[in-house]
C-alpha cells in the first residue's frame, strides 16, 4: 500500500511565519535606527554635536523633565478613560503604562501583552472590558491625530494659528464623539445595538450580543459617553503632545537647529502614531517617522536626525527608570508568585 500523504502542519507554519515577520520587522526598525544614527553622526552635523557637548545642564534637565511629563500624561490618558466604569489608582495605571511603553520597543507586542496581563490579573479588569477600554483610548488618539493632521494640511494658510485651530478641532470632534457615544452607551444603547445585530445576524448573533462578554466590551462606549472624563482624556493628550513638541524645540536648541512649537506639535502627532501602529515594536520606526515628517515640513532631514536621537535618548532614559520603579510599585513579583502557585496546585486524589 502507498504511504498516506504527509500532513501539513498549517498551525505551526503560520506561527513560524508570524515569528519570522516580527523578527524581520524588528530588524527593519534597527536598520532605521542605524540610518538615523548615521545621519546624526555625519560630517554636516559635527558642529551640532560639538554644541551638544557644551550644552548647559538646565537644558538637558528640561529635556528629561518634558519626557517625564509626556510619560505621565500618557498614563493618565488610560486612567481617565477607564474611570467612568472602573476606578483604578492613577499611580497604578501610570506605572503599568510606563512599563508597557518600555516593552513596546520590542517586537511581538510585548508591551501590549504586559499591559493586558497586569490589568487583568492584578487589577481584576475583565478581559472584554480591557479591549473596550483600549478601543476607547484608540478612538481618542484617532480624534486628536485627525485634528492635528487637518490643521497641519492647512499650516501654510493658518500660520501661527495652526495649533489653536488643531485644539478647536479636537474640542469639536470630542463633542461629536461624546454625543454619538451617549446614544449607543449604557443598557439602553446595548439593547439597541443587540437588536440591530440580531436583525442582521439572526438569533445566534442576538444571543452573543446580549452576553456579559459583549456587554463588557460595549463599556468602551460607556467610557466615550462621559463628557467629563473624555474632556480630561483630551486634555492629557494635548499635554502629552505638547511635552513631546517642546522636546523637539529644546533638543533643537541644544544642537543649534530651530524647531518651531507648531512644527514640534505636528511631528509629535506623527511620531506617536508611528509608534502606536508599528506591529513589530517602536524602536527605529518613530525616529524614522519624525525625520520624514520634518522633511515634509520643510526642514532638512539630516540636520533633524540629531534632534530625533536626542529626544529619543532622553525618553529612553526616563522610560527605563520609570519601568524599574513600576516593577517595584506594582509588586509584579507577587503576581508571578501567585500565578505560579496556582499552576502548581495538584488536585486531590
Amino acid at each position: 500500500m502507498d504511504a498516506p500523504p504527509p500532513q501539513i502542519e498549517t498551525g505551526s507554519s503560520r506561527s513560524g511565519v508570524r515569528i519570522a515577520a516580527q523578527v524581520f520587522g524588528f530588524l527593519i526598525g534597527l536598520a532605521l535606527l542605524g540610518w538615523c544614527v548615521r545621519l546624526a553622526l555625519s560630517e554636516e552635523n559635527q558642529e551640532a554635536l560639538s554644541k551638544l557637548a557644551e550644552a548647559p545642564p538646565g537644558s538637558l534637565a528640561a529635556l528629561i523633565g518634558l519626557s517625564v511629563a509626556g510619560v505621565t500624561a500618557n498614563g493618565l490618558i488610560f486612567w481617565a478613560a477607564l474611570r467612568p466604569v472602573r476606578p483604578i489608582k492613577a499611580l497604578d495605571v501610570v506605572a503599568t503604562n510606563s512599563l508597557a511603553t518600555f516593552l513596546a520597543n520590542l517586537p511581538f507586542k510585548i508591551g501590549l501583552l504586559a499591559r493586558i496581563a497586569i490589568h487583568s490579573r492584578r487589577d481584576k479588569v475583565p478581559m472584554a472590558m480591557i479591549f473596550g477600554w483600549f478601543g476607547a483610548v484608540t478612538a481618542t488618539l484617532v480624534l486628536t491625530s485627525a485634528a492635528l493632521l487637518g490643521a497641519g494640511l492647512l499650516r501654510g494658510v493658518l500660520g501661527s494659528w495652526t495649533v489653536p485651530v488643531a485644539i478647536a478641532l479636537m474640542a469639536a470632534l470630542t463633542v461629536v464623539m461624546v454625543v454619538v457615544a451617549k446614544r449607543l452607551s449604557g443598557e439602553r444603547g446595548h439593547r439597541r445595538l443587540s437588536r440591530l445585530i440580531g436583525r442582521f445576524g439572526g438569533r445566534r448573533a442576538l444571543r452573543l450580543a446580549r452576553s456579559q462578554v459583549i456587554r463588557e466590551l460595549h463599556m468602551g462606549l460607556d467610557m466615550l459617553a462621559s463628557s467629563r472624563w473624555m474632556t480630561l482624556v483630551i486634555v492629557f493628550r494635548v499635554i502629552d503632545f505638547s511635552a513631546q513638541a517642546w522636546r523637539w524645540v529644546v533638543a533643537g536648541e541644544l544642537v543649534g537647529t530651530s524647531v518651531s512649537p507648531t512644527d514640534g506639535m505636528l511631528i509629535s502627532g506623527g511620531h506617536y502614531v508611528a509608534g502606536a501602529l508599528s506591529p513589530v515594536g517602536m524602536l527605529g520606526f518613530r525616529e524614522g517617522a519624525a525625520i520624514g515628517l520634518a522633511e515634509l515640513l520643510g526642514m532638512d532631514g539630516g540636520s533633524f536626525a540629531p534632534i530625533a536621537l536626542l529626544a529619543a535618548g532622553a525618553e529612553l532614559v526616563v522610560v527605563i527608570a520609570a519601568a524599574g520603579l513600576a516593577i517595584a510599585w506594582l509588586r509584579l513579583d507577587r503576581m508571578l508568585r501567585t500565578r505560579s502557585g496556582r499552576t502548581n496546585v495538584k488536585p486531590a486524589a
